[in-house]
């Protein structure tokens, strides 16, 4: 069993929660009270390891704090792995600012830019050094140029990346500091099956009209996650320096980061704030893609990230498998915008982009 408080104010309220097996028994009220007891049962115990893992991250983004020692977390809770001990963790030096020549490509005009603690994920140490070197102004050739600065940039321990803004509002979420970076190298404490297996499930968590037409759509699946999709081959990888060179118009960023993967979470991007309240998990997932997908970050915007796909599903099967995948990523690509999780597969399938709207 584990036990949270919060006192606050005139709040002075406790909330209790314990797994047995395939249940989930929470109870709350005041402290001093009896409190209400709940009941129940997910029907199987990932499911409701899953569903504890989802309630408890709800009540510490709502303030409650865990009572030490009401309990210890199991081995096996899915999600974050216990973290090692790692290193402190140093920031690759930023370009100055100014205009910069890296590699035999110039730049324009550019600067480094700050986050701000106001948007640090709950129980994250933010780090209050820039990470991001951005170009003041667009770029008319972007992506051939963030095509030719990998190699260099990677040399420095930095990743090229197009910075887009909001369509009425360009100077967000970079010139408005509407980010906050921390350590990057939190994501390989994630398990992505699990983190994408509790998105999915989160999709179907009540019994009403809409979970029903919702359910409708994902078919052949239902409320339980698939699991990851496995690449035939990885034999054909596809150059994206076509792709990139029909991407103009945006600003350059170099990120001090190891990988392109790594930068959600080095920035500490929250345009998914209202899905995921960690950009680690995002940037984990980028990661597993990396590996199985050729697939690399290449634009991020306010609330959108594109990505270019060297190794594409091709055939039916696996398009659908990667399509529960985005669907339990950014469930947007689905609902809002191919309608049913069959004709979302058929646009994956070869298709060299892959892009993300977060509401």
């Amino acid at each position: 069993m584990r036990r949270f408080e919060f006192v606050a104010g005139t709040s002075n309220k406790f909330w209790e929660i314990s797994q047995s097996d395939t249940e989930v028994t929470v109870r709350f009220g005041r402290i001093g009270s009896e409190g209400q007891t709940q009941t129940k049962d997910y029907g199987s115990w990932e499911g409701a390891a899953e569903r504890v893992r989802k309630l408890v991250a709800e009540k510490l983004k709502e303030g409650y704090m865990e009572v030490a020692g009401s309990g210890p977390r199991p081995e096996t809770e899915p999600g974050f792995r216990t973290p090692p001990v790692l290193p402190r963790y140093e920031v690759p030096l930023l370009p100055a600012d100014g205009p910069l020549k890296l590699g035999g490509v110039s730049l324009p005009r550019g600067r480094r830019l700050s986050g701000s603690t106001e948007f640090a994920p709950m129980g994250v140490t933010p780090i209050d050094e820039p990470v991001i070197w951005a170009t003041d102004d667009l770029v008319e050739d972007a992506g051939r140029m963030l095509h030719l600065l990998r190699q260099p940039a990677s040399a420095r321990n930095l990743v090229p990346v197009l910075l887009a803004g909001m369509e009425h509002e360009p100077n967000r979420p970079w010139d408005s500091h509407e980010f906050c970076p921390t350590d990057p190298r939190r994501a390989v404490l994630v398990d992505v099956g699990a983190e994408l297996a509790s998105a999915w499930g989160g999709n179907f968590e009540t019994d009403d009209e809409f979970d029903s037409e919702r359910l409708d759509s994902v078919r052949p699946f239902g409320k339980t996650f698939p699991g990851l999709a496995r690449p035939a081959s990885l034999d054909h990888i596809i150059d994206d320096s076509d792709v990139l060179s029909q991407i103009r118009g945006r600003r350059i960023g170099l990120i001090a980061a190891a990988r392109p993967a790594e930068v959600l979470a080095a920035t500490g991007w929250v345009g998914a704030v209202n899905v995921y309240d960690d950009p680690a998990l995002l940037s984990a997932v980028l990661r597993s893609w990396e590996v199985r997908w050729n697939a690399y970050l290449v634009e991020v915007g306010f609330d959108t990230l594109t990505l270019t796909v060297g190794n594409p599903p091709r055939d039916d099967k696996t398009s659908l498998a990667v399509a529960a995948e985005h669907c339990a990523f950014c469930s947007d690509n689905i609902w809002q915008g191919s309608g049913n999780i069959a004709a979302y597969a058929r646009e994956l399938a070869g298709s060299p982009t892959w892009q993300f709207w977060f509401d």
